[in-house]
């Protein structure tokens, strides 16, 4: 089994279509357990691009925001002084492509341009992560996880806890200051739907997607995530209150009415997605009308013309988080890469390069109405969405992935 996942992994990670952060996700909702996914993971780890340096201090940044200061440069409240790290150097493990081009021009290469430090890039790996912690030979000075995956990691040991004496938390949304991780950014999964389809009637939430009377056409349903998304939008599709949702999932009664629902909703979708690119591919083929879908997949595919749109109603929002690996030797730097990070300016500006959203409040201040249209976190978004239970699915993540694959064989 591992074999054929190693496999499987190196293959897509050569054809660039799936990321760590995806198969840790598809490995979950295949069954195995988190330890058992991370030690998969970990086992793959040698297919790992070679670290690369950013720009030194001093250098401009490869591309200048439409709201930088004048000669192109962010500018950063509280960082002002180009000598303050330098002679360090800063490891960032993310989770690469897209994202971690993003962060590269909005966080990696201003902070090294505005405190003197040197950054290094790797790829963020649990198993890696945790192997380095046991061994005492920590290379990592801060990584990107999942939040659900850093809060496990939290409590098993593995992490720094965070100094909020340096991270500044202000002006965070709530959820997003934990004791070992900062919530960095957030996006959603949501229903997403072929605009020319349902004309001036388009889908107002699941109720609607589970109405294959009203809105007939085949659907695609998100695999990779496994129970997290479905149970929460099978109760709501099923009359539960948003703010009800995690309430009546705690109880057996409620698992059992989510899994009752779908199965209502099972015969008429046509794709069970595993990988993020898909359901935008499905709709914009016209392979289906309706899907589940990460909102930075929807948002490139409707830049690039195809008649898709978002519904924000009802869809989960989630936060993906920086960490700080226990026994790191440049803590304090690490400290002030987060509240770097976390600073309104640059998740500002990061939104600029891809389409996950700030959890500084704050950040929504620097933004053109037409990029916060197009955010999950920016107030009109927010209040329509559901925020996951970190704290559920950490308690209840194996058992329902064992059920939700079961009940997807029947």
């Amino acid at each position: 089994m591992a074999t054929e996942w190693e496999q499987l992994l190196r293959r897509l990670e050569r054809e660039g279509r799936l990321r760590r952060r995806q198969f840790l996700r598809a490995l979950l909702a295949s069954g195995l357990t988190v330890a058992g996914a991370s030690g998969l993971v970990a086992c793959a780890g040698g297919q790992q691009a070679t670290p690369t340096t950013a720009p030194a201090a001093g250098q401009t940044p490869a591309a200048a925001s439409p709201t930088a200061a004048a000669g192109g440069e962010l500018k950063v409240a509280g960082y002002d002084n180009p000598n303050k790290w330098k002679g360090k150097t800063l490891v960032f493990a993310g989770f690469g492509g897209a994202m971690q081009d993003a962060q590269r021009k909005a966080v990696l290469e201003p902070f090294a341009r505005l405190t003197g430090a040197t950054i290094v890039e790797d790829t963020t790996d649990i198993g890696k992560l945790k192997a380095m912690v046991d061994a005492g030979a920590v290379e990592w000075t801060v990584a990107q996880q999942g939040t659900f995956e850093s809060r496990v990691l939290g409590k098993q040991g593995y992490l720094e806890p965070i100094d909020y004496s340096v991270v500044d938390k202000t002006n965070f949304f709530e959820d997003v200051a934990g004791e070992f991780d900062v919530a960095v950014i957030y996006w959603s999964l949501i229903l997403a739907y072929r605009t020319d389809k349902f004309g001036n009637n388009p889908p107002q939430g699941w109720k609607d997607f589970w109405d294959v009377q009203k809105f007939p056409g085949p659907r695609a349903m998100d695999k990779v995530d496994g129970p997290v998304g479905n149970l929460e939008f099978a109760l709501m599709a099923d009359g539960v209150p948003k703010d009800q949702v995690y309430q009546v999932l705690r109880t057996a009664e409620g698992v059992e009415r989510a899994f009752k629902k779908l199965d209502e909703i099972k015969p008429h979708v046509t794709v069970w997605w595993e990988a993020g690119a898909q359901p935008a591919q499905l709709l914009t083929d016209g392979e289906v009308d309706m899907a589940q879908a990460w909102n930075g997949r929807i948002d490139a595919a409707q830049r690039q013309g195809a008649p898709i749109a978002i519904q924000w109603n009802e869809g989960l929002l989630r936060t993906d988080s920086f960490i700080i690996p226990k026994g790191v030797k440049e803590k304090e730097l690490a400290m002030d890469f987060i509240n770097f990070a976390t600073r309104p300016e640059v998740q500002a500006e990061l939104s600029k390069y891809i389409p996950y959203s700030p959890t500084n409040a704050k950040a929504f201040d620097l933004m053109t109405e037409e990029l916060k249209a197009r955010l999950p976190s920016a107030p009109a978004q927010k209040e329509k969405q559901l925020l996951a239970d970190a704290s559920f699915w950490l308690e209840n993540l194996d058992r329902l992935t064992e059920q939700f694959n079961d009940w997807l064989t029947k």
